[in-house]
């Protein structure tokens, strides 16, 4: 999906689930961008440290973040990998997994 999309879809969701006025949902975009930009960060941090409960509970935050503004497609990758945590799947490529979630959301959070 393109950044643009993206964000339709996110104002789509946040009047629609939130019942925000278009004003208000333009509003708070950069607000859950600037949120989900930083879960993204720390959960790069964790993948490098190998310790999989704060990995996976930090992949649960992404999932939440990700859900709130109404991206399904991009939570069920977060949710793969918090899953993969909690089976502690060492076969599991997270290193690949987490950058291209961080990749997408990049360029959502791209101004």
């Amino acid at each position: 999906m393109e950044r643009q999309d993206y964000l339709n879809t996110i104002k789509k969701h946040l009047r629609t689930a939130y019942l925000l006025s278009e004003e208000r949902s333009e509003a708070m975009i950069p607000v859950f961008l600037a949120t989900l930009h930083s879960h993204m960060n720390r959960l790069a941090e964790l993948a490098t440290e190998g310790d999989m409960e704060p990995l996976g509970q930090t992949a649960h935050a992404v999932k939440g973040a990700l859900l709130n503004i109404g991206l399904a497609d991009l939570a069920e990758a977060a949710h793969t990998i918090e899953l993969q945590c909690k089976r502690g799947a060492g076969d599991f490529d997270y290193h690949n997994a987490i950058t291209d979630l961080q990749y997408t959301i990049s360029l959502l959070c791209e101004e």
